[in-house]
């Protein structure tokens, strides 16, 4: 492994490049293509899993603290070779990037060894997975928020014009050189694609790479030499991001990254330009809309137009087809006991629309977005504290600015790329949109359930969780002056995120805070009706199976510890303990980071543990092993 942060420069090709785009992503006859019934892009290896997906929530470095928590012990239990999919946000892709792309160590090297609470002493806690490609290690020494918001602040006060590309934002650059660089993942000059598809799209990108000097960055769905102890299966990963269109009711429009493909599901027409409805080969983001237009194939259009005149249709992305969700659930046979509504819409003429796909244009990219750009735009969570509007604001927020066209009207321009955290922190609407049944979430929670006063109480601080049950408080004492989420006004908020029924939330509050207050892991499975919601191209009518697993203090496993690390803990923590929100956690850890890199030092610096704050980028080296064994507790 090589953690150089010498990477050549970003590859700008001289000739258009070809390549293929999918339409229709807002329709419910499309198929996402690693588990469509048919085509090139389809990887028979995910469709022999079973369909289960594992989310992993933003938080920064908590969140990708507690993500390889979880991971290992998914790993352990041999979950994560039979997933089909992982998706995540901010600093959950942190984790979710570096696990699915990289093969420089086995996964049990990158996911690191359990210890048990017992074995935790502050000799232990300096010591562990300091090396051999852990990724604990990675978290350990990255420390990236001083140097990326130093650069980031330099970077804004160049000589720019109106639409200027600076090309990779200085936080994509720090992100990079943190969590990828260590797997040799951080090349400017680079792509992403997945091998083990039915056509040949891993060799397409090798034919490019040989071609272009550009390096391609694999994700493979089995690791290791076949049948050797190492072999080992990963899921589909997906990261989460937005599109940042400040003007707009919305704000922030989910966009996902894929090894196949990158695109907007849901189509909205009463955005400038209007964006989403479908997805492009990686190569293709960032290029300027095609010249001239494809023409789609007759039936995809015809299709296109009978949805447009039905008002339950997504085509129109606007409020009133959200408005008519309820009706669309008991037209589509909402509380059905199995997901056959919504997939019979796929059958038969659908399958003839999705054999017309992929599509080919020409165009050529200003440049090719690499792995690190992805990554950092996923993670630029300064966003939730406002919409940045001017070209200044965006690259002190650590946006990047990119070429962007939809799938649908292929219009568009330079937008503005930002953190997923504002689209679907919890990264479980991308699991709801290809109808997965089963899914694990993993959730990075700020806020202390146990110091909650009321469902509505922490419903206000984890407003990430309670949206989608459309049940975010109209008003709470973490939200800003104006009484909005991220700049949305609450029950606009609720109706963009709301997949689930509302009663669900507070079930899920009570059930949580019990299992934490009997000390041991915090967590709650459900069945829940999924709602249809033409925000994020999701379709009702069917049910999904929920295991909540939520960051919490597991006071079984903390008396387990030996008795030095204990007292630490419990005087680190001390000054942690109120409830401030994620834009409350934000602002303190970045307090923290900078006190931290003057200060210097090892000592377990755990303030609000394990509430750790999601501005902190500064862990102490023992931090990490401290803090991801209390949810490797699920195993137990």
């Amino acid at each position: 492994m090589s953690s150089s942060s010498s990477v050549p420069a970003a590859f700008s090709p001289q000739q258009p490049l070809s390549f293929n785009f999918f339409t229709g992503a807002n329709e419910s006859w499309f198929e996402y293509p690693e588990t469509a019934a048919s085509g090139n892009y389809t990887i028979p290896s995910l469709l022999d899993k079973p369909k289960l997906g594992i989310a992993v929530s933003g938080g920064g470095f908590r969140a990708a603290t507690l993500g390889l928590g979880w991971l290992r012990a998914l790993h352990m239990l041999n979950v994560t070779s039979k997933a089909r999919y992982l998706t995540s946000n901010s600093g959950g892709s942190w984790l979710n990037a570096a696990f699915s792309f990289q093969d420089s160590v086995p996964l049990d090297s990158f996911l690191g060894p359990y210890l048990p609470p017992q074995q935790l002493s502050q000799q232990q806690l300096q010591q562990a997975d300091s090396g051999n490609g852990s990724f604990a290690g990675v978290i350990a020494n990255a420390g990236i928020l001083i140097p990326g918001a130093a650069d980031a602040v330099e970077d804004a006060f160049r000589s720019l014009k109106p639409g200027q590309q600076l090309g990779i934002g200085a936080w994509s650059n720090a992100i990079g050189r943190a969590f990828l660089a260590p797997y040799n993942l951080n090349s400017d000059a680079s792509t992403i694609t997945a091998a083990g598809t039915v056509g040949p799209i891993h060799q397409a990108a090798a034919n490019l790479s040989a071609q272009q000097q550009l390096q391609v960055y694999t994700y493979r769905p089995t690791t290791g030499p076949a049948g050797s102890s190492s072999s080992s299966s990963r899921p589909f990963p997906i990261m989460m991001g937005s599109i940042m269109l400040p003007d707009t009711p919305l704000g922030f429009y989910a966009i996902e990254f894929s090894p196949l493909y990158i695109g907007s599901p849901a189509f909205f027409n009463d955005t400038t330009p209007p964006i989403g409805g479908g997805f492009v080969d990686p190569i293709g983001f960032n290029t300027p809309p095609p010249d001239p237009k494809p023409t789609l194939p007759s039936p995809i259009l015809q299709a296109f137009a009978a949805t447009a005149a039905n008002a339950t249709g997504f085509n129109n992305g606007s409020l009133r087809t959200n408005s008519s969700a309820p009706a669309a659930n008991v037209a589509a046979g909402n509380g059905s006991n199995s997901s056959s509504s919504s997939n019979s819409s796929a059958s038969s003429g659908g399958r003839q629309l999705l054999r017309l796909q992929p599509l080919n244009v020409t165009a050529q990219p200003t440049y090719v977005v690499p792995l690190k750009s992805l990554v950092g735009i996923s993670s630029s969570f300064i966003t939730n504290m406002f919409q940045p509007g001017g070209e200044i604001t965006r690259q002190l927020t650590g946006t990047e600015a990119l070429n962007y066209w939809n799938q649908i009207t292929f219009e568009g321009a330079t937008l503005a790329f930002a953190d997923g955290g504002s689209a679907d922190n919890l990264a479980i609407t991308p699991l709801l949109r290809r109808r997965v049944p089963k899914i694990v979430v993993c959730v990075a929670a700020s806020a202390n359930i146990s110091a909650a006063t009321s469902p509505a109480d922490w419903a206000g601080y984890q407003w990430d969780i309670s949206a989608l049950f459309g049940a975010a408080p109209p008003t709470h004492p973490s939200y800003n002056e104006n009484n909005t989420i991220v700049g949305i006004p609450i029950d606009l908020f609720n109706r963009k995120l709301q997949v689930f029924p509302t009663q669900g939330y507070d079930e899920l509050f009570y059930a949580v805070r019990n299992s934490t207050a009997a000390g041991g892991p915090s967590f709650h499975m459900a069945t829940y009706d999924v709602l249809t919601n033409s925000f994020q191209a999701i379709f009702g009518g069917w049910q999904v199976e929920v295991l909540w697993v939520v960051n919490a203090q597991q006071t079984k496993w903390e008396q387990a510890l030996p008795q030095d690390t204990a007292a630490a803990l419990a005087s680190s923590r001390d000054s942690g303990k109120k409830n401030s929100g994620v834009v409350g956690n934000l602002v303190k850890g970045v307090r923290e980071t900078i006190l931290q890199v003057a200060g210097g030092g090892d000592a377990l610096d755990a303030e609000g543990f394990p509430f750790i704050s999601t501005g902190k980028a500064n862990y102490s080296p023992g931090l990490c092993p401290a803090k991801y064994p209390v949810v490797a507790l699920l195993q137990e």
